[in-house]
């Protein structure tokens, strides 16, 4: 029997490599988006409009995929957004909006889908964090700490599921070339602020980072292994050796040693 998969951000940039790897290997594929039509297709694959903010439109999204294919095999969750701008710029609004959409988001849309997953005794869910989940980055900490956030949650998920033949998996992608770069917002703050000058040239770091990312495409191999998989690991690192490289760093050098370095690559000021 073909797996139901629903995956949500799944119109653009990782979330479309996936639906698009799953579906040309024969899995029955939904991904979401919050201004498209149920049942329309990209590329192949269903639609289904989800907004993953709304928690009526994350069951309405979950009601509609059951009704259709009677289960939902493997949930990935992908949707999130990006924010870059200095700790202190951010306002209490715009870090509730990145934690809304990219843990509160994963939550909803893991409650909706649970009692399905329950009552058929088995699923997957995958969430997809980022190496920004263990490294503390300059003027990317808001975005940085909701991932560390999934990284937690989805832990202490993995362990209470279980017992129901659910498993849990994190996704830890590092920079890929997708259109987070056009859709990721900067705090209104950042405009006018004593931290302009530093942020403005690390945030063109930033973007020529992912610009020279990874092909998606990668990932949604990952997510069809993954699937395949009998007993899957709770994490997959996917990154280039840099990251990995700053990531064994931060595990192994005394933290201000390892500071020290991550500021020289953004050649950033010390006193």
């Amino acid at each position: 029997m073909k797996k139901v998969v629903l995956i949500t951000g799944g119109t653009s940039g990782i979330g479309r490599a996936i639906c698009n790897v799953l579906h040309s290997k024969g899995y029955i594929v939904y991904g979401t988006g919050r201004s498209v039509k149920n049942d329309e297709r990209l590329d192949g694959f269903h639609l289904v409009q989800m907004d993953v903010n709304n928690e009526d439109s994350v069951h309405a999204a979950i009601q509609f995929v059951l009704k259709q294919e009677g289960r939902i095999d493997v949930l990935v969750n992908n949707a999130g957004i990006g924010m870059a701008g200095a700790i202190e710029d951010s306002t209490v609004s715009e870090i509730v909006d990145v934690f809304n959409t990219n843990v509160a988001g994963i939550i909803r849309t893991c409650q909706a889908v649970l009692p399905p997953m329950r009552k058929q005794e088995s699923g997957l869910i995958i969430n997809v964090s980022s190496m920004g989940a263990f490294l503390g980055l300059p003027y990317r900490g808001i975005y940085c700490a909701s991932k560390a956030a999934v990284e937690i949650m989805t832990e202490a998920l993995s362990q209470e599921i279980m017992q129901f033949g659910i498993k849990t998996v994190l996704i830890e992608p590092g920079d890929f070339n997708t259109s987070i770069n056009q859709n990721r917002f900067v705090s209104e703050k950042a405009l006018n602020s004593v931290y302009k000058e530093d942020f403005d040239r690390i945030y063109k770091v930033i973007n020529e980072e992912v610009s020279e990312g990874g092909n998606p495409t990668q990932i949604g191999v990952l997510v069809a292994k993954i699937i395949e998989k009998k007993k899957p690991k709770l994490r997959y690192n996917v990154a280039n050796f840099q990251a990995k490289l700053a990531l064994t760093a931060k595990r192994t050098l005394r933290y201000r040693w390892y500071e020290k370095l991550l500021m020289k690559h953004y050649e950033m000021k010390r006193k």
